[in-house]
């Protein structure tokens, strides 16, 4: 994924989520309706179910486990590429398909814009954006990848033992931006895990978050931040064969 106009991506799935601080409890049926008539205006196939959280209190009494249960709304975009979930604990988006980053952006802040006009005030504990790019191209050999791949993230391939045998190769960096934080998970991807590797689909997995409490009001500007820095190692860690033969090929 970019901002860059790429002809082509390999963007398996990207999840959007924020984290109330405390539950909302005016994420009500009664509440929510008019949020409700925009959000599917984006998402227009409407579900309501129940969602529940396990609690588990310890007292001098002993150990005692709860269950509460609340109000839970998913939404589906025409052709189910797209998924938006809402309860008092969190705002999540879900998409199986990534167009653009103007519809990504949308699919998210447009949702929370109305439920916004609910309580300006909400707590945000995480904001969050996940990125899984599945490069499902041929790559004939493990030590290929640093053709596509910046050698930051592939260079170990060349020296590795027993590469016959390996059944999931995969490295994690952790980065600090400021108050960004950046997991990104790289390496080949096993679809027929837990045999050994026959098909060599490289990974490249980007999670960006802020965990620190902000109101709910800053989401868009956090969003372009944490999408912005995504981009910026994604550009870092493919090559220019990448960008030219298989993503403007």
């Amino acid at each position: 994924m970019s901002g860059k106009c790429y002809k082509k991506n390999f963007i398996k799935k990207v999840i959007a989520k924020i984290d109330f601080t405390t539950p909302v409890e005016l994420f009500t049926p009664e509440s929510i309706s008019d949020a409700v008539a925009e959000i599917k205006k984006r998402f227009p196939i409407a579900e309501q179910a129940t969602a529940s959280k396990n609690e588990i209190k310890i007292s001098k009494q002993g150990v005692e486990s709860s269950k509460k249960e609340f109000p839970e709304w998913t939404f589906h975009g025409e052709n189910r590429t797209k998924m938006l979930k809402v309860n008092q604990l969190s705002i999540e988006v879900l998409l199986t398909k990534y167009d653009s980053e103007d519809d990504f952006r949308n699919d998210l802040i447009v949702p929370v814009s109305h439920l916004l006009k609910l309580n300006p005030n909400v707590g945000i504990q995480r904001t969050g954006i996940r990125f899984v790019n599945v490069f499902d191209f041929e790559i004939k050999h493990f030590n290929d990848a640093e053709k596509y791949f910046s050698k930051k993230i592939t260079g170990h391939y060349a020296s590795m033992s027993d590469i016959g045998h390996c059944s999931r190769a995969f490295m994690a960096n952790e980065f600090v931006y400021d108050d960004i934080r950046l997991r990104v998970q790289s390496g080949f991807f096993n679809p027929d895990y837990p045999a050994p590797i026959k098909r060599n689909h490289f990974v490249l997995d980007f999670d960006a978050y802020i965990d620190f409490p902000h109101l709910i009001n800053d989401s868009e500007s956090y969003f372009k931040r944490l999408h912005g820095t995504i981009e910026k190692k994604f550009e870092d860690l493919i090559t220019d064969k990448l960008r030219n033969e298989i993503l403007n090929g």
